[in-house]
């Protein structure tokens, strides 16, 4: 069902214009040809593939190598790319790291490409669908939800405010002695109030510290919480905060970075000596055997040969 809001659709129509204007930046046509796309740091080409492994979510994961002086500036850590050679369908991905001229990226695809290792091989930027799908996604559930839309008409003075909910001022035993009266205050206020309270504050302020303080508060009286972050980072940095009291965490999310620290307190790290993840290491194994033996077929081969390799392949 559209969104209604005047608001919420002009937010859409704009994630709708820098997308259609990203597909156009970064195609690979007659308008932008290859050299151009260099010309302007948004392709690396070619690239020699150093390594290939599987990595997180069995996705294949690239090492490469640029061989030339190259405009990386753009290529940042968690770009959406697309690995390409020239004639053959490119496939989606996404780098994970470019630092002088080593890199490596990650393909969101079942296995490699057959060409991935030819001559001519390169990656270039490619319009970020996943995240503006996720941002229209997150509009369009603004308008479902009564709590929220009046948040956001309140925050954009397209409605009045409700008065501040008054904070109980109750006595609250901190585990945290060191906050100042501001940090308690706000504390509190996440402690007594059902609804919606922002906590805001400049950097250095201690609102890391305050958000352990409320959360070590809500587990103490036996209420499960869950925390979100708009980066790993970020993510990372509270659940150290939260692990160093001794609160019992599990941190979701691409685990493929995280601090030694954490990675034991990840879905992964938890599972890393289970029986199931010993199956799935023995089975890994196996399917990379099959691919290898898939692999050494050539190009050109009989039907026998070619209907083996598809088996080994599936």
């Amino acid at each position: 069902m559209p969104v209604s809001n005047p608001r919420l659709k002009l937010l859409l129509q704009a994630i709708d214009l820098e997308e259609k204007e990203q597909v156009q930046r970064f195609s690979l046509d007659q308008q932008h040809t290859l050299k151009s796309l260099k010309a302007e740091g948004l392709a690396l080409h070619p690239v020699s593939v150093t390594r290939k492994t599987f990595g997180y979510l069995d996705y294949p994961e690239i090492s490469f190598r640029i061989n030339y002086p190259a405009e990386t500036q753009q290529f940042r850590d968690g770009a959406a790319i697309e690995c390409f050679l020239p004639g053959q369908e490119p496939v989606k991905g996404m780098l994970l790291h470019l630092e002088g001229k080593t890199g490596e990226f990650r393909l969101f695809a079942p296995d490699y490409p057959d060409w991935l290792e030819e001559n001519g091989v390169g990656i270039k930027l490619a319009p970020d669908q996943r995240t503006t799908a996720l941002m229209k996604s997150a509009i369009e559930s603004v308008e479902k939800s009564a709590a929220l839309l009046t948040l956001f008409q309140e925050i954009h003075g397209d409605a009045p405010a409700k008065k501040s909910v008054p904070v109980n001022t109750s006595s609250l035993t901190f585990f945290n002695r060191s906050l100042n009266e501001s940090q308690q205050h706000a504390v509190r206020a996440v402690y007594d109030n059902e609804g919606m309270v922002i906590l805001h504050g400049p950097p250095g302020t201690g609102k890391t510290t305050t958000v352990v303080e409320a959360i070590r508060q809500l587990v103490g009286r036996g209420d499960k919480v869950l925390v979100s972050a708009p980066s790993n980072t970020a993510v990372d940095h509270l659940t150290l905060g939260l692990l160093s009291h001794g609160l019992i965490v599990l941190r979701v999310g691409n685990a493929g970075k995280a601090d030694e620290k954490i990675f034991p307190h990840t879905p992964e790290g938890k599972l890393g000596n289970s029986q199931q993840q010993k199956e799935i290491r023995q089975l890994k194994k196996r399917a990379e055997e099959f691919r290898r033996m898939a692999l050494k077929y050539k190009k050109s081969f009989g039907k026998a040969e070619r209907e083996q390799r598809n088996l080994l392949f599936k």
